[in-house]
């Protein structure tokens, strides 16, 4: 996780030739990548992918994938088109090659950007931003992000023992207020798929095999939750999201990885074994 740099998508026009740097497991790609799919418009832009394990020196792009700028990893790309900038390379990150710029790297701004149709440029197959719900999808994306998207990441980087119960308990009073708002109706707004539901989904689907375990968020899976699972499964049924998840994929990336806390690169799993499924993957 590092300081997000946002700033204002302008509605695409004829030269404009959005591209993408994401990484299939990290989560906070998954939501941008789903409300792509969901609403129809992924073929309005391009990919480069990284490589799935991530080491020391950062996010690694096999060069014979990368269109762009033929770097083989993502700092690169990153001082090629901002050579000033003071901010750790992450992902996702969204570029207008036609001006060689950064659009934006701030997973929450991509998200609401797709899910608008690129400011309105573009119909939608998925309406997941109605107008009639914007302030509260807003104030519970918000929400989300910071009380279960980054908070298991919080607990399972956390050195120190109170500090860790603290965090995990949070994360559980999270999820517990979710179960109960998710126990009376199908999806957080209802009976309608909203952005918020994609930032609940990249958790969801990563936790019983991931943070459960690797990032110690153990007091209970989600598949003792009745109407969390339920939800996660709903979700799961709709074909454009379920082709968003390799959960063998996701694993692979968590248990090898090196992942970064600030400027220090930690090593959550040292030996690099990945444990068979609990769950049917």
């Amino acid at each position: 996780m590092s300081k997000e740099l946002k700033l204002t998508i302008p509605a695409p026009n004829k030269s404009t030739r959005l591209h993408l740097y994401v990484a299939s497991a990290c989560p906070f790609c998954h939501r941008v990548i789903a409300a792509l799919e969901l609403t129809g418009l992924s073929g309005n832009v391009g990919y480069t992918w990284m490589e799935n394990v991530k080491e020391v020196e950062g996010w690694a792009i096999d060069p014979d994938a990368e269109p762009a700028f033929n770097e083989s990893y993502l700092a690169s790309v990153y001082e090629r088109l901002d050579p000033k900038a003071i901010y750790r390379p992450s992902v996702p990150l969204l570029v207008d090659l036609s001006t060689k710029s950064i659009l934006s790297t701030s997973s929450s701004e991509m998200t609401h950007y797709f899910s608008s149709g690129m400011d309105g440029a573009h119909e939608l197959s998925v309406d997941l931003y109605p107008t009639d719900l914007s302030d509260e999808i807003d104030k519970l994306n918000e929400w989300l992000h910071e009380s279960i998207n980054r908070a298991v990441y919080l607990a399972g980087f956390s050195r120190d023992q109170a500090d860790y119960e603290s965090k995990v308990k949070a994360v559980f009073s999270a999820l517990d207020e979710m179960e109960s708002r998710l126990s009376k109706q199908t999806y957080l707004f209802g009976k309608t798929i909203t952005e918020s539901d994609l930032y609940l989904f990249a958790t969801l689907v990563r936790f019983d095999e991931i943070y459960f375990p690797l990032f110690k968020c153990s007091y209970r899976l989600i598949k003792d939750y009745s109407a969390l699972s339920a939800y996660l499964n709903k979700l799961l049924s709709i074909p454009e999201l379920r082709d968003t998840v390799n959960l063998r994929s996701f694993k692979e990336h968590y248990y090898k990885s090196v992942m970064h806390v600030g400027d220090n690169p930690l090593s959550l799993n040292p030996m690099g074994t990945v444990p068979v499924g609990m769950f049917k993957e």
